[in-house]
């Protein structure tokens, strides 16, 4: 199989995956109970897949587009699925809709190059393992931050931090308490929650 050929595969794969995502999470959304129902629209839940769909690409710009592509239909596919389910018309725009079309270019690039560097061992290696661990919790430590409007949901903010720290101890092993991954997996959940932090003000 040429590689040309592959990679028509690899965007339909993606395109496959984004859709089944959008499903998936209106699906949670609507019959999960209590604080598991805010886990299905967890933006750091998105980019698990959309991650490892990056992961397949054997360069820079294949990987930031696989991870793109994934996280845009996530979005598309979202809002038409729960039109379908709310029973009312779907729109290709409004606020929201444009501003996580948006987010998702930019968790597109991020997390792509991250799996990029993941895949390749590089010098960057650490920059790009420590993402997935660091996203979820700085999701958690954000929430915390404004709990009082997430009393309802202290399980799901229990279970993102234990997801982030799980997952850092999960990926460095018995190099967990080195220097390099210390200092990505800090610097990255520190961004994440500024970047949570923009987030929260522009949908409040």
């Amino acid at each position: 199989m040429n590689l040309n050929r592959k990679n028509t595969f690899k965007v339909i794969y993606s395109f496959l995956l984004g859709l089944l995502i959008g499903i998936l999470t209106v699906m949670g959304q609507k019959y999960l109970p209590g604080s598991l129902n805010s886990l299905a629209n967890s933006g750091a839940i998105w980019l698990i897949p959309a991650f490892f769909m990056a992961f397949s690409g054997q360069k820079k710009l294949t990987a930031v587009l696989l991870c793109t592509e994934t996280l845009l239909v996530c979005v598309i596919s979202y809002y038409w699925i729960e039109s379908i389910v709310n029973k009312h018309t779907f729109v290709f725009g409004g606020y929201y809709f444009y501003l996580w079309l948006i987010c998702a270019v930019i968790g597109g690039i991020i997390f792509g190059l991250g799996a990029y560097f993941h895949r390749q061992k590089c010098g960057h290696y650490y920059w790009g393992a420590s993402l997935l661990p660091a996203v979820f919790l700085a999701e958690g430590l954000s929430e915390i931050i404004h709990l009082s409007g997430y009393m309802h949901m202290i399980p799901a903010i229990i279970g993102r931090i234990f997801i982030g720290l799980a997952l850092y101890f999960i990926i460095y092993k018995n190099d967990f308490y080195k220097r390099k991954p210390l200092i990505s997996f800090c610097v990255f959940t520190a961004f994440g929650v500024v970047g949570y932090e923009l987030l929260f003000r522009l949908t409040t």
